[in-house]
């Protein structure tokens, strides 16, 4: 008799074009679900069989996801609601519910646990509203192997579930003190590896090689605490990070090198560059190994070291990412985002710029502060810098971060469905400021994209770096104007 599949990890698919529009056709990146495979491999590890459905990468409807459910007809379905930056995962939500709901309309008896930053960050309502049996608070790992374990429930940390209709809860597990140790194995054989696919920017010289795409963490965690961030609900409010070691780094890229093609690779961590000893370790085993490899990580203005860069351009970093996040001093340091100011962003522009290394320059609009003037400086000082690229958000009160907290405090308007979290979306719903509406602050935003992407200086600049085939996506990039709710209306 053929054993039955222990576990079944799925990454939630059918919201592609309901978070980004029609950018989802060329712009967006495909990531793989990297906290699904890590989970794989954790209890794979613990003798137990599971299997990834990456419903997103598939390009599955909700209904062909219910069957592929069916076919493997696992003990336990884990949807882990993680995306690859803490804002991707609430957005996910509406599509998660509704997955649940079939699931249980085909098998009521089919057992769901949601996992992931979102669930983490609010247990209790998701499991009052969604269609599922349990919810994991925290990392997610022992809660999964708890139930794998038929562990009592009450045994089972992290925990949440209902008894005769009432909500029972476990405290959450500890996170994972050893990474390298007890998250030594990514199933990475488990995911459809071909179809992945870099975000546009990161292959501006060459388009071709956005196929050759993984995303991998070094380190989980973050030791700061800006109030529109929402990591910190994964970790329990813990601000520290903790790395696995260079040499289990290097072997993963290895693996992926050699064994899937990949060439372009995004580093999830929250801030890389923090330690040097970790990320000089993983510079050196890179050279070592020979690894040609296009990377791109996070960093902040107040962690670069000038004498690591060098090195990290040798190694394959052509692309950091940086919060830069407002062009007013006194608005940036109100989100709680450090005490670097302008000139200190200037400096590092250059500096990363002079070796070589390109940034991606993210922006925020509509910080509790931001009036129309405050806002006009942000763009201004964006195009001042004039980044290979840039992000530019809308402030949004996260569930799990100090802005949701703060808006559910004084009664702010928040979005009515899940999807309107997505910074892309017909329904997106930033928060208003005290001085401007949601409106206003997401009118100013899309007029800026459209300012920036459009600017000359930036153009000619993007065309002497990339060449024209990269000046002539970003012109069409910018002919895809998304439609919203709140502007029509």
């Amino acid at each position: 008799m053929t054993k039955k599949l222990d576990l079944l990890l799925i990454n939630v698919g059918g919201a592609k074009k309901k978070v980004y529009q029609e950018l989802s056709k060329d712009y967006s990146a495909i990531e793989p679900p990297f906290w699904q495979a890590l989970t794989a491999g954790f209890v794979r590890q613990r003798g137990f069989d599971p299997k990834i459905l990456d419903a997103n990468a598939e390009n599955l409807s909700m209904e062909e996801s219910v069957e592929r459910v069916e076919d493997y007809d696992p003990q336990l379905v884990n949807i882990v609601v993680y995306g690859q930056q803490p804002a991707a995962s609430t957005q996910l939500m509406g599509s998660v519910g509704e997955l649940c709901r079939q699931i249980k309309q085909t098998n009521p008896h089919r057992r769901i646990l949601l996992t992931g930053l979102h669930p983490s960050a609010l247990p209790r309502r998701t499991l009052e509203e969604e269609a599922c049996d349990y919810v994991g608070e925290g990392e997610g790992f022992n809660t999964v192997l708890g139930l794998l374990q038929s562990k009592p429930l009450r045994e089972i940390p992290g925990l949440w579930w209902k008894d005769r209709g009432l909500i029972q809860s476990n405290p959450r597990a500890a996170n994972i003190s050893d990474l390298t140790r007890e998250l030594g194995d990514v199933a990475w054989d488990l995911l459809p590896m071909g179809r992945y696919k870099a975000h546009n920017w990161q292959c501006l010289d060459d388009f071709e090689s956005r196929k050759k795409y993984a995303s991998i963490s070094t380190s989980m965690g973050c030791p700061y605490e800006c109030n529109f961030c929402s990591i910190s609900a994964t970790f329990g409010g813990e601000h520290r990070i903790r790395n696995w070691s260079p040499e289990w780094v290097v072997n993963q890229l290895t693996t992926l090198q050699e064994k899937y093609g990949v060439e372009v690779i995004k580093i999830i961590d929250e801030m890389f560059l923090f330690n040097p000893k970790h990320y000089v370790g993983i510079c050196d085993g890179i050279q070592e190994r020979g690894l040609d490899l296009n990377i791109w990580a996070y960093s902040r203005v107040d962690t670069t070291q000038e004498a690591h860069l060098k090195k990290l351009k040798e190694a394959g970093f052509n692309w950091f990412c940086y919060g830069f996040e407002a062009g007013n001093d006194e608005v940036r340091q109100h989100a709680q985002k450090g005490r670097f100011l302008k000139d200190d962003i200037r400096k590092v522009r250059k500096v990363v710029g002079d070796n070589g290394i390109n940034i991606i320059g993210n922006y925020m609009f509509g910080f509790p502060e931001d009036t129309q003037g405050t806002m006009q400086e942000t763009l201004d000082f964006a195009q001042e810098l004039n980044c290979e690229f840039v992000n530019l958000y809308c402030a949004m009160a996260y569930p799990g971060s100090q802005l949701f907290s703060d808006a559910v405090q004084r009664g702010v308007a928040l979005p009515d469905s899940w999807i309107g979290y997505s910074q892309h979306s017909y329904d997106c719903k930033p928060l208003p400021t005290n001085f401007l509406s949601a409106a206003e602050v997401l009118r100013f935003r899309d007029n800026a994209f459209n300012k920036y992407f459009t600017n000359p200086d930036y153009l000619a600049m993007i065309e002497r770096k990339f060449g024209i085939p990269a000046r002539e996506h970003i012109e069409l990039m910018t002919k895809t104007r998304i439609k919203r709710r709140i502007l029509e209306d």
